[in-house]
């Protein structure tokens, strides 16, 4: 690392610095998670103790005879269709039968004992699957009406039980929303203090060697602190702290902009009169200046002094800048 130049230690600093975010945050997430790990209040538990068990268990003989009817409905349709198969070629045959009759009474023959006793035996037949059909009509007109009622008095009972579980319904969600808060309060007892120690950490120690630890630290914990805000509090409340959060935010970073053009850093306005000096302009007003000058140079637009003699070796030197070009001599 001691060879490595200044553009590779930022960008290595600042990989790290994200690298660094994602694990703590991932951190924060699996200890949160633990934290509100605690088992909540069982819903059915709350059904078991308001709703009447005699009114469950006839809701489940209920549900089982109407799945059982309805096989049997299904079974009867399949019989239907069978029968009415069967009841189309015993027609069939019934009228090709019928038919030779007719036409060898036409031709002035008379039909042998065993033709006429074929087409009494088709006709019976025929008769016997149309009995046989419509039977099962009347099988599934019964089942359609048992099936009816059954339905009705499911729904009837589904209605009293809904009624018996509202109250306890209605109890658990209070139970709950108070679980759901104690959960928050843990979290929160835990992510706000690492949050307002990251936040005081930036504050205080502005030029600290570590302040990129201190950030992601931070980062993390207002990213963690927020999930929670999210996940454990109405969304009409969050909307409002999310939204003062960012005011505060916003204005923080507005105040320090502020603070930092009206009265800026050392060492931001070393960085500042470095760039003009390059850039041959005044640091104060952007005024150009010439290359070709005498010793001792004073902006004409703003009377900023530029250049003056060294006090050490006499030629010209930078005034707005610590050292001299020429001796090296501290101005301090």
């Amino acid at each position: 690392m001691s060879h490595t130049t200044p553009r590779a230690a930022t960008r290595a600093i600042r990989f790290l610095s994200v690298l660094l975010f994602l694990f703590v945050a991932w951190l924060f997430d699996f200890i949160l998670s633990d934290i509100g790990n605690s088992k909540g209040p069982q819903l059915q538990t709350y059904h078991s103790e308001a709703v009447d068990p005699a009114l469950v268990q006839r809701e489940q003989d209920l549900i089982q005879e109407t799945t059982k009817l309805n096989g049997s409905k299904n079974r009867q349709k399949e019989i239907q269709e069978n029968l009415r198969a069967s009841m189309e070629v015993a027609k069939e045959t019934m009228e090709q039968m019928a038919g030779l009759h007719r036409l060898s009474l036409e031709r002035g023959i008379e039909p042998s004992t065993d033709q006429s006793k074929a087409i009494a035996e088709a006709q019976q037949r025929y008769i016997q699957s149309q009995s046989s059909f419509e039977e099962a009509n009347e099988k599934i007109a019964d089942l359609n009406a048992s099936a009816h009622a059954l339905g009705q008095e499911l729904n009837y009972t589904r209605e009293m039980l809904e009624e018996q579980r509202k109250p306890a319904f209605e109890k658990w969600q209070r139970a709950h929303d108070v679980h759901e808060f104690k959960a928050a309060g843990l979290k929160l007892i835990f992510i706000v203090p690492v949050f307002l120690l990251g936040a005081f950490s930036i504050a205080r120690r502005k030029d600290s060697l570590y302040r990129p630890i201190f950030m992601a630290i931070f980062v993390a914990s207002f990213w963690q602190l927020g999930l929670v805000m999210h996940e454990h509090f109405p969304s009409e409340f969050f909307k409002y702290i999310a939204i003062l959060a960012g005011i505060v935010i916003v204005m923080t970073f507005l105040v320090r902009t502020l603070q930092s053009a009206a009265k800026p850093q050392p060492a931001a306005l070393l960085n500042r009169r470095r760039e003009a000096y390059h850039k041959e302009i005044c640091p104060a007003c952007a005024y150009p200046f010439p290359n070709a000058r005498a010793t001792a140079y004073t902006c004409p637009s703003c009377g900023t002094g530029l250049f003056s003699a060294c006090s050490s070796c006499g030629e010209s030197r930078h005034d707005l800048l610590s050292f001299c070009s020429h001796c090296g001599s501290d101005r301090s």
